[in-house]
């Protein structure tokens, strides 16, 4: 499954990152967002884009176009 249909306050795993570009990834991988790490969506902004979500102990504020490619699995 995918980060963007992973409801509020449930905890997941990163798996990895799919059909994004180097540059994304390379950045997303320098906010913290690897395999392995916990990520919790804790907030939908008022206009849907960003979502803040927890990754690891760091609050980060997510694109919705880069959720849809953020592979998860359940904790």
């Amino acid at each position: 499954m995918t980060l963007d249909v992973v409801p509020l306050d449930v905890p997941v795993r990163v798996l990895g990152c799919a059909g994004l570009s180097a540059s994304d990834r390379d950045r997303l991988d320098g906010l913290g967002l690897r395999p392995g790490v916990s990520v919790v969506k804790i907030l939908k902004t008022p206009l849907r884009d960003p979502v803040e979500c927890l990754v690891g102990s760091q609050l980060l504020a997510i694109e919705v176009r880069l959720l849809h490619h953020i592979r998860v699995e359940a904790v």
